[in-house]
This record gives structure tokens, C-alpha cells and sequence, in this order.
């Protein structure tokens, strides 16, 4: 999960996902075809996690749409495939091409508890760009099912 720096134009400052993504009309477009969404998504995995498209595997979970910001997106979910935690601390400190738009990452392991008690904590739960709540839950339905995901949001949310 990641802190979007104060210096970015959209969201500044808001905790997102590691990854995510504007379009650009002369980079992702080609002529009047429509814009490859998958493609967009590993641009950002390159540009902001330094990633290559054999390091990871990338399934679509939803294309969302909300007339009233007009705002869209398309979320996925991206599963490294033998890079470690480390190997991808040590790889961005290196240097990424958007090193600039993340002011903080942090690494959550990718568990249905785990990732709600984290979104729900104090200092995190008003501070969510808006949309990425429902990417974490797709997330977490698409690898864990619905079923202990909404079991765990339960007891964290009774809890509380």
C-alpha cells in the first residue's frame, strides 16, 4: 500500500495501491483505437515498482465508473512471481521512473485480516483515495473468495 506524495496533481497524499496508473492520450492511444488497458497497467508496474511483465502476472478485477467526478478505472490484481519483498525494496531503491509519486510504501501481507485491520486503523481509514477500498476487497475476493473476506471484515469490524 502505498502514500501518494504531497507533489502529485491527483490525490495528493492519500494512501493508494502500489500501482496506479493515469492515461495518457500520446502514450497509450494509438490512432482511434480504443486504449489497451492491460498495456496501461504495465507501464505502471515499469514506471512506478520497476517491474517487468515476466516478473508478475496481471488479472483484470473490474472496470469502474463514476459519472458524477467523471472518473473510470479499470482495477487489477498483480501477483509477483519469484521477486521477494526485499528483492523489490532493494530493486526500487535503485531508483524508479516515478520515484516522486510515492511518499511511503508500506508492505501488508496479502490476507483478508490483515489488509482490513490495516485499512481500518486510526490513521488510515478517512486518508483512502476513493476507490482504492474496493480494489482491496476485489483483490482479496478474487484470491480468497468472499466468504472468509467478509467473515474477517466482520469480526475486525465487531471489534471495533
Amino acid at each position: 500500500m502505498s502514500r501518494r506524495s504531497d507533489r502529485v496533481r491527483m490525490a495528493p497524499g492519500v494512501w493508494n495501491s502500489s500501482v496506479n496508473e493515469g492515461m495518457s492520450r500520446h502514450i497509450d492511444s494509438s490512432g482511434r483505437s480504443a486504449p489497451d488497458l492491460h498495456a496501461v497497467a504495465r507501464r505502471g508496474m515499469r514506471e512506478e515498482l520497476s517491474l517487468e511483465p515476466h516478473e508478475y502476472s496481471l488479472e483484470p478485477l473490474a472496470f469502474v465508473l463514476d459519472p458524477d467526478k467523471r472518473h473510470w478505472s479499470a482495477h487489477f490484481y498483480a501477483r509477483l512471481k519469484d521477486l521477494t519483498r526485499e528483492g523489490l525494496q532493494t530493486r526500487m531503491s535503485r531508483g524508479v521512473a516515478d520515484r516522486w509519486e510515492h511518499q511511503t510504501i508500506d508492505y501488508v501481507p496479502f490476507r483478508p485480516a490483515t489488509v482490513v485491520k490495516y485499512m481500518l486503523r486510526a490513521d488510515r481509514v478517512h486518508r483512502w483515495a476513493p476507490l482504492a477500498p474496493a480494489l482491496f476487497h476485489l483483490a482479496l475476493v478474487h484470491v480468497y473468495n468472499r466468504t472468509p473476506v467478509e467473515r474477517a471484515t466482520a469480526q475486525i469490524v465487531r471489534r471495533m
